[in-house]
């Protein structure tokens, strides 16, 4: 299922009814070519769409500065996409408007929206439905490609899980991580600076809050990009060593990277890990922060009139609980923000609570690390107040996989690695060369 659009859309359509439509970046009616591969053009209005696709559903907010790097790492995608399109052309594959339309009502449930309301909101970030579906049925072609290629290579039988198993309980003496991956390849030496250019910038829009599956899902050549770059748990050593050892200096919920390996640059987002067995995880537990103590905070705020009704409060409030469900870390809220034109976004830093309202610091004695506040009306309008100290999740022992977990990681593996080489075969042999605006 591709994995393209977040539950942000979902706080999208509730925003529509108290603030004002969010205006696509970098949006433009212009025309020309902006590259040919292999001698098809992709326009100028192609990229300003996907340009647009991407920021309404990541949380990016580009500014006139990095509106030409978003472009030009956009441009690269697309260039990717037609040369696995004129692939499948190539080979007679395709996908049927029946398919899209089914990837598009996943889209819909898993944002707990109808096909109406994900057009509606599409078209008001200034993204045409047909973009959409465009990269909905692109990813699903390339699947369907790679498959068709490699599918009977990839044969997992009980033997490969027998010894997937041992080495895992030979390994138990290691920690797992549990990991998403963008991997960005490089075809040619000459191309390596405009590569790690590109990963720096994703690295960076990650961390002011863009979501690390939206841009895995867009720009990460590697197959996991279809379930927002997720690769599963790893053992200590099954990686290349640079992507190991970067691993090994990061915690739960923090990103690595780019790193320099295995044929390009790879980010990866650590979501979790399990220590070796034996290890006495009770130990490893941080005493709980005093919630008495000065806390890190950050503020959402929903502006209100002073004379705001009935209905536009409560129309303020369906939007702050949406937008406190979508709320992870408080690395989110920027990215949210940012979406939400009208809303406010603000790092109140390390704040003593005897310095708040009497209401808020009730609330904080009573909170946990990464929790956020329930919603309340200051003059100001609308508040959300997220705790940011840790809540990653404590330490926890080595557990092994089911058989045919082990069975659909295994194949997963495989697969990623003939689909990287496959496109980098292709990208290798294309002419590509870009446009003029």
């Amino acid at each position: 299922m591709p994995h393209r659009v977040k539950s942000l859309l979902r706080a999208l359509i509730f925003a529509g009814a108290v603030l004002a439509p969010a205006v696509a970046s970098g949006q433009s009616s212009s025309t020309g070519a902006a590259a040919f591969v292999n001698g098809a053009v992709i326009s100028n209005y192609d990229l300003d769409q996907r340009t647009a696709l991407f920021a309404a559903t990541s949380g990016a907010r580009p500014t006139e500065a990095s509106l030409a790097q978003l472009r030009a790492q956009v441009l690269r995608s697309l260039e990717d996409e037609m040369i696995q399109l004129q692939e499948a052309s190539k080979h007679r594959i395709s996908v049927t408007k029946t398919e899209v339309d089914r990837a598009i009502n996943e889209v819909s449930k898993d944002n707990n929206i109808t096909p109406a309301q994900l057009a509606d909101t599409l078209t008001k970030a200034g993204v045409s439905t047909q973009t959409f579906a465009q990269q909905i049925s692109a990813q699903i072609i390339w699947q369907k490609v790679v498959t068709a290629r490699y599918g009977t290579d990839v044969l997992i039988s009980d033997q490969d899980v027998d010894e997937a198993m041992n080495r895992l309980k030979q390994g138990s003496d290691k920690p797992q991580f549990l990991l998403s991956e963008i991997y960005l390849g490089v075809d040619r030496a000459e191309d390596d600076p405009s590569v790690r250019a590109s990963a720096e910038q994703f690295a960076q829009q990650i961390m002011q809050g863009v979501s690390f599956a939206i841009v895995a899902g867009q720009f990460s050549q590697s197959p996991s990009a279809s379930d927002g770059g997720d690769i599963g748990w790893v053992a200590q050593g099954e990686l290349a060593e640079e992507l190991d050892a970067a691993l090994l200096q990061i915690r739960p919920g923090q990103i690595a990277g780019p790193i320099r390996a295995e044929g390009g640059y790879h980010i990866l987002l650590l979501r979790d890990r399990r220590e070796p067995v034996g290890t006495d995880v009770a130990q490893m537990s941080a005493p709980a922060p005093d919630p008495n103590g000065p806390l890190p905070l950050d503020r959402f705020l929903i502006p209100l009139p002073a004379d705001a009704d009935a209905t536009i409060k409560g129309r303020a409030m369906t939007l702050a609980n949406n937008v406190a469900g979508q709320l992870r870390t408080c690395a989110d809220i920027p990215g949210i923000a940012n979406q939400l034109q009208g809303t406010v976004y603000q790092r109140l830093g390390t704040m003593d609570p005897n310095n708040l309202d009497a209401q808020l610091r009730d609330a904080l004695a009573k909170s946990t690390p990464g929790e956020i506040m329930k919603p309340f009306f200051s003059p100001a309008g609308l508040e959300l107040i997220m705790r940011c100290d840790s809540a990653a999740p404590g330490p926890r022992a080595f557990e092994l996989p089911s058989r045919e977990q082990l069975r659909q990681q295994l194949f997963a593996q495989k697969m990623s690695i003939y689909a990287k080489s496959y496109l980098q075969e292709l990208r290798r042999t294309a002419i590509v060369s870009r446009g003029i605006n």
